[in-house]
């Protein structure tokens, strides 16, 4: 299950992330290593690793002495600007600040700008697919934590779900989901059975699929879940975003990212539309 954890500050959002990929790409056009760009700017290297990773925005005074060490055309380094300070305006996670960690906030982002999803659950049906019975029953199971908390938590899925549900153009949405997921009582019986007519109306919008117990182990058996994004805009590169009960992480190496793309689509060829195994 994704960290939920309660932090105040403001989690990165995507146009911080395309500012300091672009950043990094222009740096490396120019030759330049982060301590160079570093001294330029009178600062630790960490600053410029944390800008080019996303984890700190390039304020406009940096982007310009950036952009003049780069050797930045004018016209891209206003777009930078730009993007900059759009990257402050409110996103959707804004108002569940103090119940949505960074790395969540962060997906959530992600996930409304992406063209392109593949995702596996093993255990739990994936979050964008859960009811609200199932998923305030799986919220439930959190310790030390408030109804307000989760009540908020439940809100914040539930506004995930719509924004990408509701994307234009589409997103290409693959999921697939363990036999486990549709086995564990959830809740009560009603609610799986909830659950599950709701899983079979969505699969006429998105590929939705069960791996069944009887196709095997496979290799991600004791992976965690799993997401991968993909952008229309190719300044974006692919992301892939793991989750356990301890932890979460973000990867997007193009080592990384082919060895998910393998993972997932051995995973799918071994799994049926979801139609196919309910009925």
């Amino acid at each position: 299950m994704a960290t939920e954890a309660s932090k105040h500050e403001r989690p990165p959002s995507l146009a911080q992330r395309r500012v300091g990929q672009r950043l990094k790409t222009w740096r490396e056009r120019a030759r330049k290593t982060q301590e160079d760009a570093a001294a330029a700017l009178l600062v630790h290297h960490t600053k410029i690793y944390r800008i080019e990773s996303g984890r700190t925005l390039a304020k406009p005074g940096d982007i310009r002495e950036l952009s003049r060490i780069y050797a930045i055309p004018d016209v891209q380094t206003e777009e930078l600007i730009h993007l900059s300070r759009s990257a402050l305006k409110p996103g959707i996670v804004d108002s569940y600040r103090d119940v949505v960690s960074g790395d969540l906030g962060l997906l959530a982002d992600l996930e409304a700008a992406c063209s392109r999803m593949r995702a596996w659950d093993g255990d739990l049906v994936h979050g964008l697919l859960q009811t609200p019975a199932y998923a305030l029953a799986i919220l439930g199971t959190l310790r030390d934590q408030s109804d307000e908390v989760r009540r908020k938590r439940l809100n914040f899925r539930l506004e995930r779900q719509r924004v990408l549900m509701s994307s234009e153009p589409a997103c290409d949405i693959r999921i697939v989901l363990g036999e486990s997921a549709l086995r564990y009582v959830v809740g009560s019986e009603d609610v799986m059975r909830d659950q599950i007519d709701h899983l079979v109306d969505l699969s006429n919008q998105i590929d939705i699929r069960i791996r069944p117990f009887s196709a095997g182990p496979h290799p991600w058996i004791a992976g965690g879940v799993f997401t991968m994004l993909e952008f229309p805009d190719a300044a974006d590169p692919a992301v892939v975003y793991t989750e356990s009960h301890l932890d979460s992480r973000y990867m997007e190496t193009a080592r990384e990212l082919a060895e998910y793309r393998k993972i997932f689509g051995e995973l799918y060829v071994t799994s049926v539309p979801v139609k196919e195994f309910v009925r």
